[in-house]
């Protein structure tokens, strides 16, 4: 009796380690959510970058008419730029979160040791800040320039946190640059920030 309950349960064993039915749903349920978070990091990582690239293509048309002197001829003011630079970009930020940095100098040295590191223009990072609009000034005739643009990113996708640099790595400032030269249009520019 016993020899054949054994005999039973070794039967009923070896077909049940022998089945695969049922194999491709575990696999599916173990595999799936790593793949899915791959997929929502890679697609929220392709959707930043883009951003920060339409975000540098606006900021360099902004420059241009800061470059040619339509901004100081025409008395473009700080918002009428932040403006223009969001019309460039879309609806892919909102418009209340980019922040806009304009300066000029009479060199180019003496303008880069008068811009703040560029993680500091926008919203507060914990440490020092500048306000928004933090400076506008686009220059007189052939003096050199910057406009910096930023705007911060606030994560989505769970794991990409390794992004961040700011928001205790909650978001990342996306930043778009453009150093120039004004041209030598006529007239003078504003003056200092």
């Amino acid at each position: 009796m016993l020899k054949l309950l054994l005999d039973r349960y070794r039967r009923k064993s070896q077909k049940f380690t022998r089945s695969d039915s049922g194999v491709s749903a575990v696999e599916f349920v173990l595999i799936a959510p790593i793949v899915f978070l791959l997929l929502g990091v890679i697609i929220e990582t392709g959707l930043m970058l883009f951003t920060e690239i339409t975000l540098q293509d606006a900021t360099d048309a902004a420059a241009r008419t800061i470059r040619t002197g339509k901004a100081q001829m025409t008395g473009l003011t700080a918002a009428n730029l932040k403006t223009a630079i969001c019309a460039e970009v879309g609806h892919l930020v909102s418009c209340s979160k980019v922040v806009v940095y304009v300066n000029s100098d009479g060199t180019f040295a003496n303008l880069l040791a008068d811009v703040p590191p560029y993680i500091n223009i926008g919203p507060t990072t914990g440490g020092t800040t500048v306000s928004a609009p933090p400076c506008y000034n686009p220059g007189s005739p052939s003096s050199p320039a910057i406009i910096v643009a930023t705007y911060d990113w606030y994560f989505t996708s769970y794991g990409i946190s390794f992004w961040g640099n700011v928001a205790g790595n909650k978001a990342r400032r996306l930043t778009a640059v453009t150093l120039f030269q004004n041209q030598p249009f006529p007239g003078t520019g504003p003056g200092t920030c």
